[in-house]
């Protein structure tokens, strides 16, 4: 797959992927390193990511959820810019700082504070009517200061996508999105 280009971004090389897409790590104009997560269009539903995305714009990014420099949702190619949110290992490759990368100190001193952000982060996301819909350990993130961040929303195993692929993301799901995932944009659940 050739390394997309996208305006005010130097892509650069391919760092991670997934069911629904692929994660380029990427420089912007000022040179700062973002990661550029570029969506497979079979895998998302557009529509859905954008609404949901926009939910979250609204009144302020909320705590505890992965900030977006910018993202764009379109027909040909859909795509997410993030802050980059990796340590370098030993040859200086991006090793990111999420919850899969260190589930070995899980249950640990500080796994209750874990449980607690997390569900805080959840929260601030529900408030605005926002479900995750793929929340698994890859897809927690952790900041510079250690506080969680939360990727990956409105992807995995939800409707209008053309085509899932089979990952993980269905070991992670609650029984009412199994159930029901037509309920994910009839937001059933919701009061």
């Amino acid at each position: 797959m050739e390394v997309p280009q996208v305006d005010g971004l130097q892509v650069g090389k391919l760092i991670g992927s997934g069911g629904s897409g692929r994660v380029y790590q990427a420089r912007d104009v000022a040179g700062v390193a973002v990661a550029l997560k570029v969506f497979d269009e079979n895998a998302i539903c557009g529509a859905l990511l954008k609404k949901m995305t926009e939910r979250l714009a609204v009144g302020g990014w909320p705590e505890g959820v992965m900030p977006l420099i910018s993202s764009h949702f379109g027909e040909r190619r859909s795509y997410r810019v993030m802050p980059l949110v990796a340590d370098a290992d030993a040859e200086a490759q991006p090793r990111p700082r999420s919850l899969q990368m260190s589930l070995d100190g899980h249950p640990g001193d500080d796994t209750w504070k874990l449980v607690g952000s997390l569900a805080r982060a959840l929260a601030s996301m529900h408030r605005r009517r926002v479900p995750h819909g793929n929340l698994k350990p890859g897809n927690v993130f952790f900041s510079d200061d250690g506080d969680v961040l939360l990727s990956d929303w409105a992807t995995g195993n939800i409707p209008g996508a053309r085509q899932f692929h089979f990952t993980d993301a269905l070991l992670y799901q609650p029984p009412e999105q199994l159930r029901q995932p037509a309920g994910y944009v009839d937001e059933a659940g919701y009061p």
